[in-house]
């Protein structure tokens, strides 16, 4: 580590990938601060593209489908361009921690080891971690066969393969057809085989919250909690609440700790809201939506490129509780994608713009259109397309999480490949 504090002006970085809601708000965090900030992504439209913050896009292989194109198009553009961090705000972060020692010898990057970062990308690893630390999390069954699940008869329950990126192989199972449905999925995947792990998992009451955190080589330096206000697309949260949770604190120094963890680690929970006790039930080992933390005083991204830096960070910093922030485009796109009609989309955008309703005292995290203008534009074109067919908003935030996510056939290759 070293001591010496550079100027964000004289600090390079490059997102790993643009159209997640993860590296908008990394652009808006860092952005404002002065970095030099380039995005590489499959689409030309990206969301992140449209900020005055960025300096350079360039068009790359989808790492979702194309893993190996992916890394070799990132090494040889870093080889040809000087950056100082490459920032790991989506799915990419497993493959950067599988070749983290060829990325390192030409850029600063902090993501924890590969066989600890396996762990927790699949849900069935976090789950071990979890009863091994006897940290708490929902009942839950390991199950690999048919036959097991059809005995699954205690409705309701989720159901959730190994690996997932927002919300996608998580089903809510209610009734008999509805997991026929799935086992009809599930078979025509090649899941159900005696040999693929899937969770069965009890559906209990609570608040949904989100625990982010920094470590420095298995030791916690910056922690941040927020819970869900509202619902968005594809089971994001439109509207949030920044939050304290000392009791959390205590559970992530043991994991970090246990895990020796480098870099950023984001968990979903559940607030029993009898006993307030979390309920651990995903781990997403990359910097998610920072925004709430930088309106509550953490910033997140910025401490992620100082770790990438090797620069000395804090002993532990803490966020304030009681923020609140939103993202319009996902409230009406999820909206939309409930069968909401033109009308309901218009009245919401209005709340939003007015700071009405639930929108009181409550900050744009997506689209900050006072420090950024050109963010206004994806909302603008969201909220045409809605208002000419409402029944597009699934079909918008479908395509957005396509371009990032790890594909069953990218995550062997990763693996056994690379």
């Amino acid at each position: 580590m070293n001591n010496h504090y550079r100027s964000p002006h004289s600090i390079r970085v490059l997102l790993c990938e643009g159209s997640s809601l993860s590296a908008r708000e990394a652009i808006s965090a860092l952005g404002p601060l002065g970095y030099v900030l380039d995005v590489c992504d499959p689409d030309p439209q990206c969301l992140g593209r449209f900020s005055r913050f960025v300096h350079a896009f360039y068009r790359c292989p989808p790492m979702g489908s194309d893993p190996q194109g992916y890394l070799q198009f990132l090494l040889q553009h870093l080889k040809q361009e000087h950056y100082n961090v490459l920032l790991p705000v989506q799915e990419q972060a497993f493959l950067f921690s599988k070749v983290r020692d060829q990325l390192q010898q030409l850029v600063g990057l902090a993501v924890a080891d590969f066989a600890d970062f396996e762990r927790l990308q699949s849900k069935v690893g976090f789950l071990h971690v979890l009863d091994h630390l006897e940290l708490p999390h929902p009942r839950t069954a390991l199950i690999r066969t048919r036959a097991e699940l059809e005995a699954c008869n205690t409705f309701p329950y989720y159901l959730k393969t190994a690996y997932g990126t927002a919300s996608s192989g998580v089903w809510l199972i209610t009734t008999a057809d509805e997991r026929q449905d799935v086992i009809r999925q599930l078979e025509s995947a090649g899941e159900l085989d005696g040999t693929t792990e899937l969770l069965v998992q009890e559906v209990v009451a609570g608040a949904l919250c989100m625990v982010q955190a920094i470590f420095d080589q298995g030791r916690l330096v910056a922690m941040h909690c927020w819970q869900r206000i509202k619902e968005g697309a594809r089971g994001s949260s439109s509207s949030k609440v920044s939050i304290d949770q000392p009791v959390v604190r205590q559970h992530m120094e043991r994991l970090g700790e246990y895990l020796h963890w480098h870099g950023c680690l984001a968990i979903d929970y559940l607030l029993s809201p009898v006993e307030s006790t979390p309920l651990y039930i995903d781990a997403n080992p990359r910097l998610v939506e920072c925004m709430n933390a930088a309106l509550s005083g953490l910033n997140l991204a910025e401490m992620q490129v100082r770790l990438s830096l090797q620069e000395q960070l804090p002993p532990s910093v803490a966020s304030r509780p009681a923020v609140r922030s939103h993202m319009l485009m996902m409230a009406v796109l999820h909206m939309a994608g409930k069968g909401g009609m033109r009308r309901e989309v218009l009245r919401e955008s209005w709340l939003a713009l007015r700071h009405r309703g639930s929108y009181a005292g409550s900050e744009e995290e997506l689209t900050p259109l006072k420090a950024d203008m050109l963010a206004g534009l994806p909302l603008m074109l969201v909220l045409i397309n809605l208002l000419i067919d409402p029944a597009r908003g699934k079909r918008i935030a479908d395509r957005a999480v396509a371009r990032y996510s790890l594909t069953p056939a990218a995550i062997q290759t990763i693996r056994y490949k690379m």
